[in-house]
């Protein structure tokens, strides 16, 4: 089976580095997440079939002394 979704990193000038690809949609959000808790930021998948985007967004939030991954998912659908 070939891999469906690839995975991107995004920086803030708008380049993405391409992460690898994974089979389902729920590995790649997990790896992303994995991935996240080293290097917080903005991620990306891609749905290679449907062209479909989902952006994903992971920052640190402190609350006492512990740190807290925090992420926010958008989808696009691109044509």
């Amino acid at each position: 089976m070939s891999a469906l979704f690839d995975l991107y990193k995004l920086d803030l000038q708008g380049s993405a580095k391409w992460l690898g690809s994974v089979q389902s949609f729920n590995m790649a959000l997990f790896e992303i997440e994995l991935t996240a808790k080293k290097a917080p930021g903005d991620y990306a998948v891609i749905n290679r079939q449907t062209g479909e985007r989902t952006d994903l967004t992971f920052g640190v939030r402190l609350e006492g002394h512990d740190s807290h991954l925090q992420g926010s998912v958008r989808k696009v659908t691109c044509p």
